[in-house]
């Protein structure tokens, strides 16, 4: 992967945000142990533009993360929620079936639909029917261009419904995160929470 331009920092919004914002994931990052690390969660409308993009291609895919950052005090050290909220494909890219190089205009499209709590916070990408993992040249990637803590690295491999996420310089996966984050209460007319259970991975392989 090959870019020139990096993302701003984002500005930090404090958890307690959440309580007014979104109960019901306030509540589920209530229950996770802030020693496990931050958190990732993925809103749906994100999560369905991503994997329209990346679907039904043989050659891999991906783009850029916009999302919001929680934290606890005014250090991203104290980083607990990294907040997905939308997905920008990259249209302008060069894909085989193990590589992937995408234009620098996916950050100027990115930086143009961002909101004002909004900044890059990670990207995401396909590996076609070799499984979802991190190769060495995606740590790569994620070291020079992604290497905050909050810095979120989501591989999918559509053909096997397979899907990763790494974060931070290290690509470490990250021990909770939440898929098809609905928003405003995140509930459905039954009651029943939207939330999605933790990152499927493949087996390691080479690329």
């Amino acid at each position: 992967m090959r870019w020139v331009e990096q993302s701003p920092e984002l500005p930090l919004q404090p958890v307690a945000a959440l309580v007014g914002r979104d109960p019901v994931l306030a509540r589920a990052l209530d229950g996770i142990r802030r020693e496990d690390g931050p958190v990732v969660a993925i809103a749906t409308a994100a999560e369905d533009d991503a994997l329209h993009h990346l679907a039904g291609h043989a050659h891999e895919r991906g783009g850029l993360l916009l999302g919001e950052v929680f934290a606890e005090g005014d250090d991203v050290a104290g980083c607990r929620l990294v907040l997905i909220t939308q997905a920008i494909p990259a249209m302008e890219s060069e894909g085989t079936g193990i590589s992937l190089r995408m234009g620098s205009t996916v950050w100027q499209q990115a930086q143009s639909r961002r909101g004002a709590l909004e900044r890059v916070v990670g990207w995401f990408h396909s590996h076609p029917g070799i499984g979802a993992f991190f190769s060495e040249t995606d740590r790569r990637t994620q070291r020079a261009f992604f290497p905050h803590v909050y810095s979120v690295g989501w591989v999918v491999d559509p053909v096997y419904r397979e899907s990763a996420i790494f974060l931070g310089a290290e690509s470490t996966p990250p021990a909770n995160v939440l898929y098809r984050v609905t928003g405003a209460g995140a509930m459905g007319s039954d009651g029943a929470s939207r939330y999605g259970a933790g990152p499927t991975t493949s087996m390691p392989s080479t690329k």
